[in-house]
């Protein structure tokens, strides 16, 4: 499956995925890997501008492999989110808005990892620019442990009864694993 994937070239890489202090090891550590990949490739990374959960996994290991880290973060969820002061620039917006237009816009590519409502609805948003032709931007879909099996099957589900007729895999790549993912970049 992955041997149909093109290598990507991309400077920038806005990263949807959750601030959630109550996950599994598993999510931290592997988000902690993806960070550190992604800055030893010197990826930039826009993301929501967390300190905590995935956010700030990805966000530090990033940051210790010297890449540029851009953060996003509406003036109310600062204190939620527990802001990371520590990234290259952060970006303090008023609306929840706001900061989709700027994660839309710096990116390159776009990867979501596991995450919660806040994910799924910036999931949602820019596979349907995709559809919609308001952007042709790579997006990645990083299915860890099957976690987004039921959003996959819910697109699969939509071109079965023809609410949708675009070829899934023309929208988005899935991995699975660490190693497809990197080979996305090699």
């Amino acid at each position: 499956m992955i041997a149909n994937y093109r290598i990507m070239k991309i400077k920038s890489l806005t990263i949807y995925c959750s601030s959630s202090k109550k996950l599994d090891k598993k999510f931290y550590n592997l988000t902690e890997k993806i960070g550190i990949f992604l800055g030893q490739k010197q990826i930039t990374i826009i993301y929501g501008g967390g300190n905590i959960g995935l956010m700030g996994k990805l966000s530090n290991a990033a940051l210790k492999m010297g890449a540029n880290v851009i953060g996003v973060i509406p003036e109310f969820l600062k204190k939620g989110e527990n802001i990371n002061l520590d990234i290259s620039k952060t970006i303090i917006v008023k609306t929840m808005s706001q900061r989709k237009k700027i994660l839309f816009e710096k990116a390159d590519a776009f990867l979501i990892l596991p995450g919660g409502s806040g994910t799924i609805e910036e999931a949602a948003e820019v596979i349907s620019w995709k559809f919609l032709g308001i952007h042709n931007k790579p997006i990645i879909i990083f299915n860890f442990d099957n976690y987004w099996n039921s959003m996959i099957e819910m697109y699969d589900n939509a071109k079965k009864n023809k609410f949708g007729d675009k070829n899934l895999q023309s929208i988005f790549r899935t991995v699975k694993t660490f190693e497809e993912f990197s080979l996305l970049f090699k």
